[in-house]
């Protein structure tokens, strides 16, 4: 059986979230910058652990807030599915501060309003342009304990630019939502192959 998962891509403007997504799927980098306005999805397959996945990656444009129902989910255009994805990619800029606190209020609103019956979803944290690490607002080590231990979420760091931690960010992300779907279901023995996270090939 294949499972679908739905992946939301979310961060501050230029903060290189589409640069990302590409550099996963296309081994593409371009140094210009453009500005994401509208929500898109890309469907790429991926196979991990001999087990295949059909992913549907969105790419949000920035948002003044997680939207807080299903009305106002289909109200804005560049929310379409975003209440109801199945994890969460939050970018940041390791070198604007702002970019962090943007992902700050999003991953609190997203657990307010996906506790209940739209039930919890793994969240990644995802420090981008680690290729300009001198330049960065705090240390990796203060972020990283605040996201793990105060947020309890993924944390990793990567460049686009260097396809640098591009495979392992969405491996580690995969992992987490299968881990998360045998929790839900309750099914130890599904997919538990999937977790092993040494092989993962795109399609």
């Amino acid at each position: 059986m294949v499972e679908t998962l739905s992946i939301a891509v979310i961060g501050a403007p230029r903060v290189g979230k589409t640069s990302i997504i590409r550099q996963f799927l296309y081994n593409d980098f371009t140094e210009g910058y453009t500005t994401t306005n509208s929500r898109y999805a890309y469907r790429p397959s991926v196979i991990l652990n001999g087990n295949m996945f059909d992913l549907k990656i969105m790419d949000v444009p920035p948002i003044s807030s997680f939207p807080v129902s299903t009305f106002q989910e289909w109200l804005d255009l560049r929310c379409h599915g975003v209440r109801t994805a199945s994890a969460y990619i939050l970018v940041y800029d390791i070198c604007c501060m702002e970019s962090f606190e943007y992902i700050k209020m999003i991953r609190q609103q997203i657990v307010d309003n996906r506790a209940g019956s739209s039930g919890e979803a793994p969240i990644l944290v995802v420090g981008s342009k680690r290729d300009m690490q001198r330049q960065r607002f705090t240390s990796r080590r203060a972020v990283s304990l605040l996201v793990k231990k105060t947020w309890k979420c993924g944390y990793i760091e990567c460049s686009a630019k260097y396809n640098w931690h591009i495979t392992l960010l969405f491996k580690e992300l995969l992992a987490s939502a299968v881990a998360h779907g045998l929790k839900q279901n309750n099914s130890s023995v599904r997919l538990q192959g999937a977790l092993h996270r040494n092989r993962c090939s795109l399609m």
